[in-house]
């Protein structure tokens, strides 16, 4: 046999490729070896069809939580995201060098979901304590130790990661930007940084000023004290949107706090869009949302009137190229890994909360059907 599965009949979309269309896809030692119309399955092992649905590449979420509190998704990390078309997902600082071990060594017994993480500049990463955050006092930072951890675990950490807001840091200035800056230097050429940002006690504009293009500022979409819009939440400030044609990439990364339906229309509207679409899942917007998964993050976006190729190059080979897993992850051409999410787009009348509470009825929603990663079907959904 030529290839090993072959995807029949689905409404291929895959911007990054250039593809869309109704194409088979086919599968060979784990990569993509074909897409195009007709394949014969005479020439496949497996057949599964994926008529009347959208076929894309494997999603990327490159922002959620495995080791948040020292557990969170953990073991469960391989539920939560196969059912959802999710094959790689970016931990975004839930561990620090100090903790990062504990991250590593469930990685490599307990989960096979393509991981990379950001390293906490704090040594303790998020550790939900009850008297502050993990920077909320100084000696806790570490841009020394989260630099020679990111080089020397150079196949899993690429980035330092920061939470920036009240109760997170040590003290509400530039300041600890500034360090996790230095630590990301320090790590080497090119290492990004992110930002956690939400309800900040310090404009916006004056911290991205220490950012450099390439980094990152994650939820972007908020609604609380100086985010992208200041403080009248009128109008993108002209500093983010300069910010973001220089090349700093702005993350909406739902989460519980982080995701204001009105915010998100402004800014649409206004014609900024997010360079990638995340969820900042941990297990308890899982199972209890608003989050869910990140099928219904994009599904929200879609409503307020992001253009699906745009939605699924935001969660594909955008976060995929951030991650440096440019050309394996994130798309559908020949040679990359395997990796394919098919899904229903189901029409319907669908309430989807937003992390203030307000509703919207969305007409069309993503519904995660098959999940193929590095070319072995891992999930499969049974009915409703």
């Amino acid at each position: 046999m030529k290839y090993d599965l072959l995807i029949t009949g689905g409404d291929v979309i895959d911007p990054s490729a250039g593809l869309r269309g109704v194409m088979d896809v086919a599968i060979a030692a784990g990569k993509i070896a074909a897409v195009a119309p007709d394949i014969p399955a005479s020439e496949a092992h497996q057949s599964v069809s994926a008529k009347g649905r959208l076929v894309m590449p494997g999603l990327v979420d490159m922002h959620a939580h495995v080791l948040l509190n020292g557990h969170d998704m953990g073991m469960n990390t391989d539920r939560c995201c196969r059912g959802s078309g999710v094959t790689t997902l970016c931990d975004a600082g839930s561990a620090g060098s100090a903790t990062l071990p504990a991250l590593r060594n469930l990685l490599d017994h307990h989960v096979q979901t393509r991981i990379r993480a950001f390293v906490n500049l704090s040594a303790i990463g998020i550790t939900g304590v009850s008297r502050g955050g993990e920077l909320a006092h100084f000696p806790y930072a570490d841009p020394e130790g989260c630099a020679r951890t990111i080089k020397q675990n150079p196949d899993l950490a690429f980035g330092v990661k920061l939470r920036f807001g009240p109760g997170l840091v040590w003290e509400y200035s530039a300041e600890p930007v500034k360090l996790a800056r230095r630590a990301a230097d320090m790590a080497g050429a090119g290492v990004p940084m992110m930002m956690h940002i939400t309800d900040s006690p310090v404009p916006l504009p004056d911290l991205i000023a220490h950012m450099k293009p390439g980094d990152i500022v994650t939820h972007c979409y908020h609604g609380r004290n100086h985010g992208i819009m200041g403080q009248e939440k009128q109008f993108v400030l002209k500093e983010i949107i300069e910010a973001q044609r220089a090349g700093i990439i702005f993350d909406c990364a739902h989460g519980r706090n982080h995701f204001n339906f009105r915010m998100i229309e402004k800014a649409l509207d206004q014609g900024f869009l997010p360079d990638t679409i995340s969820t900042d899942l941990t297990m308890t917007t899982y199972t209890q949302g608003p989050v869910w998964d990140l099928p219904t993050t994009m599904t929200k976006l879609l409503h307020l009137g992001l253009p699906l190729e745009e939605v699924v190059r935001r969660s594909t080979a955008a976060p995929a190229r951030i991650m440096g897993y440019e050309g394996p992850v994130g798309t559908l051409k020949p040679g990359a890994n395997g990796d394919v999410a098919v899904f229903e787009l189901r029409d319907g009348n669908f309430d989807l909360k937003d992390a203030d509470g307000n509703v919207i009825t969305a007409k069309r929603r993503l519904i995660a059907q098959t999940t193929v990663k590095d070319g072995r079907v891992v999930y499969e959904r049974k009915g409703d």
